[in-house]
């Protein structure tokens, strides 16, 4: 069993804060440039930080962690396309707390793949965390608007990236993990940006505003935030590790709030709440 230790929390911590203020900014670089473009710089940049730190074990390593890099890239970017286009249609906030019910997603993907029983906390947990997605995303009809439901499928697919992650991370290297995931999902963006809009994917200059967004997506929320994720997760589990950044909608709103880009609302209160709680009571 691993053991919760500080410097773990404090790794986590720190990347669900980084983590909680890149909804913001990825909200203001969507503004500016196409949400393919956004994937595909931030993780470029993110490998280009990384290599220049561990190429010498990137390239020592590559045959054993390509392909365990690669897999966990396919999944991070495949969360990465549905959270940014999600983002586009969606607030920060509603999005960083749908993206938050990965660590109810992490405790249930747990319980169903080493075939363990959820405790009545965590079934608790779902509940409390389903009604409190609905207070938040409500808006008059049954059904989720499309932003919101790329959004929760981005959360599955967030979750199901920690739980490889965990596995991984306990045969291999946090750092050429993170490097290669890095590149996949930079290389992939690229790809599909090159199908979806060649136009876009030609060497042109893009805004320069867009500059300082993509730096601190790139260097701050895609290279130092999954360095830190993939080292604590060699240190604690997979659903502590969603425990801790849980912490990452609540920073989202409160960024927001304190930025003025929404008003605080009781729905947002409320909703935001159950979230949290069920999240703590799934993890336990």
């Amino acid at each position: 069993m691993k053991e919760h230790s500080w410097s773990a929390n404090l790794l986590l911590l720190i990347t669900a804060m980084i983590w909680g203020g890149s909804f913001i900014v990825v909200k203001e670089a969507l503004s500016l440039i196409h949400p393919l473009q956004v994937i595909a710089y931030r993780f470029t940049l993110a490998f280009i930080f990384l290599l220049a730190f561990y190429h010498k074990r990137a390239l020592e390593n590559w045959k054993d962690h390509l392909i365990p890099g690669v897999s966990l890239g396919f999944l991070l970017g495949s969360a990465f396309i549905a959270q940014t286009y999600g983002l586009s249609h969606t607030a920060p906030s509603t999005s960083a707390f749908i993206t938050g019910l990965n660590v109810v997603l992490v405790a249930v993907f747990q319980a169903a793949f080493y075939r363990r029983t959820l405790p009545c906390s965590s079934i608790f947990g779902v509940l409390l965390a389903t009604v409190g997605l609905s207070i938040l995303t409500w808006n008059g009809r049954l059904l989720f608007s499309l932003g919101e439901l790329l959004t929760l499928c981005c959360a599955v697919l967030f979750a199901l990236h920690i739980v490889a992650t965990g596995k991984v991370v306990s045969t291999h290297r946090a750092e050429t993990i993170t490097l290669y995931q890095s590149g996949a999902v930079a290389l992939a963006a690229w790809i599909l940006l090159l199908f979806c809009s060649p136009q876009l994917s030609k060497c042109t200059l893009l805004p320069l505003p867009a500059w300082p967004a993509l730096i601190y997506l790139g260097f701050l929320s895609t290279g130092v935030a999954y360095l830190f994720q993939t080292l604590a997760q060699r240190r604690t589990t997979p659903v502590h590790t969603a425990i801790i950044l849980s912490a990452e909608p609540a920073f989202a709103a409160l960024f927001t709030v304190l930025l003025g880009y929404e008003e605080l609302t009781c729905g947002l209160v409320l909703g935001g709440f159950l979230i949290i709680v069920g999240m703590i009571l799934t993890s336990k």
